[in-house]
């Protein structure tokens, strides 16, 4: 049965880390997460300091949430963090109308899957609902992956955003079997279609984790942008369940 490993974005306990930041990766370690995903905050901490810190944890980097503008400027300590931590996989998203966008995107993400080619990284893009906009009849989703490199633009797919965007999150996981070494957990509230804990929705999650088995998904990370719960108590139920899903 395929190992793959459990993380989650930082995003989704932004304010408690914020507040705590070596504290919060402490008892995130004791919650049993191999990994965890950065997004613009590194607790005040320079690259080699933070990569000791979470060596000392037994904490992975499973990615990092990037800005495409980090490649052009020389200044920027992005790459210098992902090189110390050991980090694979960074990421960008975009927003917006992508009728008018997608060939923006699209040589976007082709300069930004060479440029992390070129440091010895892989480019992830990372969908929300936007990228089902349909475009001579086929989504601005698959138009991004048929029009870049497989090799230099691979998907870290959001099982939610697949959802909300209408489509069937275990069917595109399946799509980009060969192409999805990431994959966003993230679970819909039956009653406003807002973001609850993993398991308490209505994505079908044990079947993502199933259809992912047969990929080449290294990560299942947990996100959830907003909680109803203090953000810490909604990643420890998030976690625990993915935890149960992958048998542990």
């Amino acid at each position: 049965m395929k190992d793959m490993k459990i993380g989650i974005q930082l995003y989704t306990i932004r304010e408690p880390l914020q507040q705590d930041f070596k504290g919060v990766l402490k008892e995130l370690a004791k919650l049993g997460c191999d990994g965890v995903e950065f997004a613009f905050n590194f607790g005040g901490m320079e690259p080699d300091e933070l990569a000791a810190f979470m060596k000392n944890l037994g904490l992975n980097t499973c990615g990092m949430h990037v800005n495409a503008k980090d490649f052009d400027d020389p200044n920027n300590k992005t790459f210098d963090y992902a090189k110390a931590l050991g980090c694979r996989y960074v990421t960008i998203s975009r927003s917006g109308k992508f009728s008018e966008i997608l060939d923006d995107v699209v040589a976007q993400c082709a300069q930004v899957g060479k440029a992390a080619a070129e440091r010895g990284l892989q480019f992830t893009y990372h969908n929300h609902a936007a990228e089902f906009e349909k475009i001579d009849g086929k989504y601005a989703l698959d138009l991004i992956y048929q029009r870049t490199n497989p090799s230099e633009v691979k998907a870290e797919l959001d099982v939610y955003w697949v959802k909300k965007g209408g489509e069937c999150p275990v069917r595109y996981i399946r799509k980009y079997a060969d192409r999805l070494p990431q994959i966003h957990m993230k679970d819909m509230d039956p009653e406003d279609g807002s973001f609850t804990e993993l398991g308490n929705g209505t994505v079908d999650l044990p079947g993502c984790v199933e259809a992912a088995r047969d990929t080449i998904c290294e990560w299942l990370i947990y996100e959830q942008d907003a909680c109803k719960r203090p953000q810490f108590e909604s990643a420890k139920i998030s976690l625990g369940y993915l935890k149960k899903l992958l048998g542990r």
